[in-house]
């Protein structure tokens, strides 16, 4: 280096001697990102949900928020891997999620009656022991004053555990607790539904519109419309 100029071929040659340094326009590529199975949201997020972060997925009663959940699942036990549920309310419907694609017999599922600092631990147990390729947290309903209650601590230390290992890990609920410990993070709105034309009042189906509002790649803002098939 001469001044405050950087001699970029000095800096290239330290690969050889520490391969670690981080080289001048080389970008290390990082883990593909854990697909969704719904195409249209993993375009939204750029390939799905980031590997070795926490995503969150948002919305109220009736957005399809556990209908995106559930895919996730399905899309993991699908190729064969291993996945985690911990469901903090216990609303897992299992012929539900069966109905839905996601391999039970591939699932770990973590009922926690409702205590959201034992659900937050289990996650934390989970993706720290590895194996998993998604492990999801399903908030279920729980109003804003509990989800109050987990200190930011609990995220932080979750995030550290899960950084570095090639699972993804989504906390799925009525509102965003991770706050910046989150890569990502989609707000869902509440589902219309469309009817069969010129039927009896027959469910065509349910949309729903899935809007970035946090990334670390991307710009927020960025909307897509997903649909459900009764």
């Amino acid at each position: 280096m001469r001044g405050s100029r950087v001699d970029l071929a000095a800096l290239r040659a330290l690969s050889t001697v520490a391969p670690f340094v981080v080289r001048p326009d080389v970008t290390p590529a990082g883990p593909p990102a854990a697909a969704t199975g719904l195409s249209t949201l993993d375009a939204l997020l750029g390939g799905g949900l980031p590997r070795g972060r926490i995503s969150e997925v948002v919305g109220p009663r009736g957005s399809g928020r556990t209908s995106v959940l559930l895919g996730c699942l399905a899309r993991s036990t699908g190729s064969g891997a291993l996945a985690a549920l911990v469901d903090v309310t216990d609303r897992l419907d299992p012929a539900s999620a069966r109905a839905l694609g996601v391999e039970l017999s591939q699932l770990l599922w973590v009922r926690c009656g409702g205590d959201l600092r034992t659900a937050v631990q289990a996650a934390d147990v989970i993706v720290r022991g590895g194996g998993f390729d998604l492990v999801a947290v399903d908030l279920g309903e729980l109003p804003p004053w509990r989800l109050q209650h987990v200190p930011a601590a609990a995220f932080v230390r979750l995030q550290r555990g899960v950084e570095g290992t090639p699972a993804a890990l989504v906390l799925a609920g009525t509102r965003r607790v991770a706050g910046s410990m989150a890569a990502a993070a989609v707000a869902l709105s509440r589902a219309r539904p469309r009817w069969q034309p010129g039927g009896a009042g027959l469910l065509h189906e349910l949309t729903t519109e899935a809007r970035l509002i946090r990334a670390r790649d991307r710009a927020p803002g960025a909307a897509v419309r997903l649909t459900w098939a009764p």
